[in-house]
């Protein structure tokens, strides 16, 4: 009876080992797949965005004096509507727009010429980032495009997403990934069992 025991205790152990690191190496795998989908998908909407305020903006810069308050004012109004933080910078690095600063807050914004994102818009290609921002002091995820008018570039449209927006997406969507993989788990573990009662049984 014990050597009965024993055999069952070892065949349902084994199986429940490789079943273990099976589901365990496929929920790693997973994790990567949901990060790449999650990141790109992100990257996409932020591109998406900045286009449409760098079309919205054109018109606005321009001109040879721009109306930097009604730019302003501007960028809090897409901001608001497209729920996105958008920011509008001038080819010298200098800030007319920023939807989470507000219009009476960004003539005090530090120069945005060195940051990645922006330098990337500035010679004439998307750029991305994903930075912590010394502006609102949180990790963001950013896009920027080129504002182009006549062939020229006159400014950069940038759209971002808090980093922890992010995160909270990707941990939803893995959750369902470990919770999907832990019922299948079960389903093997019990029929696990019942292979071993079938070996070891009279």
């Amino acid at each position: 009876m014990s050597r009965r025991i024993s055999i069952a205790s070892r065949f349902f152990l084994t199986h429940l080992a490789i079943a273990g690191i099976a589901l365990s190496l496929a929920g790693a795998a997973g994790f990567l797949l949901v990060r790449t989908l999650v990141m790109a998908d992100a990257d996409e909407n932020l591109l998406s965005r900045a286009r449409l305020a760098a079309e919205t903006f054109r018109p606005l810069l321009d001109r040879t004096s721009p109306d930097r308050d009604r730019i302003a004012g501007e960028g809090d109004r897409i901001g608001r509507e497209m729920r996105f933080r958008i920011t509008v910078v001038l080819p010298a690095g200098e800030v007319v727009a920023d939807s989470v600063v507000g219009a009476a807050g960004v003539p005090g914004m530090e120069n945005h010429a060195h940051h990645p994102e922006i330098r990337e818009a500035l010679s004439g290609s998307p750029g991305f980032s994903h930075r912590r921002s010394i502006t609102v002091r949180e990790e963001q995820r950013y896009a920027a495009v080129p504002i182009v008018d006549n062939g020229a570039i006159i400014g950069v449209a940038r759209a971002a997403v808090p980093a922890a927006e992010l995160s909270r997406r990707l941990w939803q969507v893995t959750g369902i990934i470990w919770g999907t993989g832990a019922a299948a788990l079960l389903l093997i573990l019990g029929g696990t069992a019942l292979m071993a009662r079938k070996v070891t049984g009279p």
